[in-house]
């Protein structure tokens, strides 16, 4: 897919993907493809979303290097040219992120995700030099990623010098100040392939944003498709309509998860193998919700009506 052209097909709902475990935690690839194949059946591709892969939502930071490009490698079979895969390259070791990018590149996946260093609070000249570096070693495009909760909310000038590198042509954006988020994408949209990563879904459009990343994909596919048609059609009463129906419910109960346990891998499976589709537990310290939290998860699925992998629909049973 062409880089310079990425404003065309860096659209729609962006996928958190899960990484897939085995019950004793190690990495399940044919679960992962198998996940891939069933998104992008069901309508996740070229122009209706991507995939992100090995990031957060794939629990990137309890994955060694190693296991990080097999999931790149795997993604990207199984996509088999039908969806753009994007991928973390983040780490708190430039060299891992140099060889990241590197095996990204050589493989064909189609961007990496690439923020400040996390753990050690970073400058804005950090910043500089991390995106010079890595754009220096390896010409995969590159995604700002901006993680202001990590303790560096970037100023519009950092924005500036980082898009100006020629192979950042991406961005996926939220700011803790609802004013600078508009600005940001009244500045940037035009420029880099922006991504909505607030929740914001019907703003970021107007302004201007090419997709929103979601985790409901994973499990539900047709659902953020309908929200992101909406979105195109600019029926934002529709959008809003529809995220009422099921999302505000569903953060209400992934937020319970969240007082129990860290990390997206516990929600995210959780709701994947409520549908019936392969994905292990989270790896620890991480882990599954607890029963009565399962019990309250498949009866929202069914009420929303969320249908199982198999097109059957779910049952509170």
């Amino acid at each position: 897919m062409d880089p310079n052209r990425i404003h065309e097909w860096l659209r729609g709902p962006m996928v958190a993907v899960a990484t897939p475990f085995t019950e004793d935690h190690e990495l399940d690839v044919d679960a992962l493809r198998d996940n891939i194949r069933f998104m992008v059946d069901r309508g996740v591709k070229t122009g209706q979303g991507t995939l992100l892969v090995g990031g957060a939502g794939g629990e990137h930071p309890v994955l060694n290097v190693e296991e990080r490009k097999v999931v790149m490698t795997a993604s990207l079979e199984a996509a088999n040219g039908e969806v753009p895969v994007l991928t973390s390259i983040q780490h708190t070791d430039v060299r891992a992120t140099v060889e990241m990018a590197r095996h990204a590149e050589a493989v064909g996946v189609q961007g990496g995700q690439l923020g400040p260093a996390y753990y050690y609070e970073s400058t804005e000249d950090d910043v500089r030099r991390l995106f010079e570096h890595v754009s220096g070693q390896t010409d995969l495009t590159l995604m700002i990623y901006h993680t202001w909760w990590d303790g560096l909310v970037m100023s519009p000038e950092l924005l500036r010098d980082l898009a100006a590198i020629p192979s950042v042509r991406a961005l996926k954006w939220s700011h803790p100040e609802d004013g600078p988020y508009r600005e940001g994408l009244m500045e940037f949209a035009g420029k880099l392939a922006t991504i909505d990563n607030s929740n914001n879904h019907v703003l970021s459009h107007m302004y201007g944003a090419t997709g929103f990343i979601t985790h409901l994909s994973g499990f539900w596919p047709e659902y953020p498709l309908e929200i992101w048609n909406l979105l195109e059609a600019k029926d934002y009463d529709g959008v809003r309509d529809r995220l009422a129906a099921f999302k505000w419910k569903w953060l209400t109960w992934r937020n319970k998860v969240g007082e129990l346990t860290g990390g997206e891998g516990p929600f995210i499976k959780a709701a994947m193998e409520a549908v019936g589709l392969k994905a292990g537990p989270p790896r620890l310290p991480s882990s599954r919700p607890p029963e009565p939290l399962l019990e309250e998860l498949r009866g929202l699925l069914a009420e929303c009506q969320v249908p199982m992998a198999s097109t059957e629909a779910v049952s509170a049973d």
